[in-house]
């Protein structure tokens, strides 16, 4: 296996240089940066983040070797009371090249306030069409995928440019039979490398990512322990080639 691995979800903006180098040494040569911050009351604290991922952290990441890869997006765990303003900002971050898709966006709790975010972000994917990476909570997980899935079906978006993430055994049924890309995030309380190899036929079209930030217990080295777990196990090469980079090239454009 000659590439560099993807992961394919990830808040690295939040981590030290040395996690970083440990990523880089594992053969990780592709990060994706999904843009959440822990509290946004305020649009303007959105548009300060993008402007970070962008002028801070796209360089940072990159002097230490990474491909860098950045999504934005309003996550509903922070939408800013003047959310609308932050829209324009997202097309322009998408016109511009900025930006190569929206995210982290979806449903925590499935107000009426996070559809409505959620909806007009998802007919910026269909207009500008562009990946989408989905946030999926801990909790009455089946009902959201659910829904998320039926609110692009509603404006007439094509399921396939939807990553569904943090999925597990409990919704890797709905996405893949929904066309959308199993987002695969090995951490506490979803998949670990095990559960990846004893289900791999139903996550084969997946994308695997660490999640890791600084502010959550998550293991940047996520994606290499599950590729050599893999491999260990004797699955088909071509099936973690897929799952360590190839796939994540396709969502992202890479050739």
């Amino acid at each position: 296996m000659n590439n560099g691995y993807v992961d394919s979800h990830t808040h690295a903006y939040m981590l030290p240089v040395r996690d970083l180098e440990l990523m880089s040494l594992a053969s990780i040569n592709d990060v994706v940066l999904c843009s959440f911050v822990p509290v946004a009351s305020h649009a303007e604290t959105l548009i300060d983040h993008f402007t970070e991922l962008d002028t801070v952290h796209r360089s940072r990441l990159a002097d230490l070797g990474f491909n860098v890869y950045i999504f934005v997006g309003i996550h509903p765990r922070c939408i800013p009371s003047e959310w609308r303003k932050v829209m324009p900002v997202i097309e322009l971050y998408l016109e511009a090249g900025k930006a190569v898709g929206i995210g982290e966006i979806g449903l925590e709790n499935a107000s009426s306030l996070e559809l409505e975010v959620l909806r007009e972000q998802l007919r910026l994917v269909r207009e500008y069409d562009v990946p989408a990476i989905i946030h999926v909570p801990m909790n009455n997980r089946v009902e959201i995928v659910g829904k998320i899935l039926s609110l692009a079906a509603e404006i007439g978006l094509d399921a396939g440019r939807l990553v569904v993430d943090h999925t597990s055994h409990d919704t890797i049924d709905i996405v893949n039979e929904a066309g959308a890309i199993p987002g695969l995030s090995v951490k506490p309380g979803l998949l670990t490398p095990e559960k990846v190899a004893e289900n791999v036929d139903k996550y084969a079209d997946g994308l695997l990512n660490s999640d890791c930030a600084s502010l959550t217990n998550t293991d940047p080295l996520a994606v290499p322990k599950t590729v050599k777990y893999l491999k260990k196990a004797g699955i088909e090469k071509s099936i973690v080639e897929r799952l360590a980079y190839r796939n994540a090239h396709r969502v992202l454009g890479k050739p």
